[in-house]
């Protein structure tokens, strides 16, 4: 998940558990009201039935990556997880300084559904296993003595965090992504390698999602497209419209008029 600026999930019924890991960025996870302040390293538990929303900082936008599950009493290892599902539930405090790397094993996860190769599924819920084995260890306070950061482990991810942050502050300000390297001290090259590496997507292709998931944002606020297309930097009107409509299959207007009904099919 990418939010922008000052961006809010609304109220919400959980379904599930859900572990939130968060990857770079501040905000502030409600629970039942009760507000938890997270940032980078952090994860959170969201229990059954809680009532949860979530807001992002406007100066450092969160990032984090979650994940929504179940006990299957009916599984044959269900007695083996029968101690994560009480602590599960009976937490006085839901969030935790990650001790365990959950980061790398939501990359791997991911991998194995997007680009699956022979026994993907096998690998897939290992992985998963491990994040909910983890996470209770995490909220446990278990202490583990070999410990590694993160960051010690791959020096590329602060470098990453920091692109990231970057883009999405500063959304309207890019006027050429290539000039990103003046701001890091780093050829382009170097840093759409690493970016494309660590994040599973190339660098353009994050700044373009951002870029047009930003354009939505502003087109479901009424905002006219001539001031969409001059604040997101786009040579001109006919170049923004062409190249929403590339992105999304439907063009500015059409959107913003989508837009428009759905509000006012919500409000009577």
């Amino acid at each position: 998940m990418a939010c922008s600026s000052d961006y809010e999930v609304p109220n919400h019924k959980q379904l599930c558990y859900e572990i939130s890991y968060i990857v770079s960025g501040e905000g502030t996870f409600y629970v039942n009201e009760t507000a938890w302040p997270v940032k980078s390293n952090m994860v959170f538990f969201t229990d059954i039935s809680d009532i949860h929303r979530i807001k992002s900082f406007r100066t450092n936008p969160l990032r984090y990556m979650c994940l929504g599950f179940t006990f299957r009493e009916e599984h044959a290892d269900y007695q083996k997880f029968e101690k994560l599902r009480s602590l599960f539930s009976n937490l006085k405090n839901p969030l935790a300084m990650d001790n365990y790397n959950i980061f790398n094993l939501f990359t791997l996860a991911l991998n194995e559904i997007s680009a699956p190769e022979y026994l993907a599924m096998e690998m897939f819920e290992s992985y998963i296993r491990q994040i909910v084995i983890y996470t209770y260890r995490n909220l446990c306070n278990q202490p583990r003595n070999n410990y590694t950061t993160l960051l010690e482990m791959n020096n590329t991810m602060p470098l990453i965090y920091e692109i990231t942050n970057y883009i999405d502050s500063n959304l309207t300000n890019i006027k050429k992504l290539s000039d990103i390297r003046s701001v890091f001290d780093y050829s382009y090259c170097y840093l759409s390698k690493i970016f494309s590496q660590t994040m599973g997507i190339t660098l353009k292709g994050y700044y373009t999602q951002r870029r047009f998931e930003k354009a939505a944002e502003m087109l479901s606020q009424d905002i006219s497209i001539a001031v969409i297309a001059e604040t997101l930097q786009f040579a001109d009107i006919p170049s923004f419209c062409k190249a929403f409509k590339l992105y999304y299959h439907i063009s500015p207007k059409k959107y913003q008029q989508l837009m428009q009904k759905k509000s006012a099919d919500f409000m009577s």
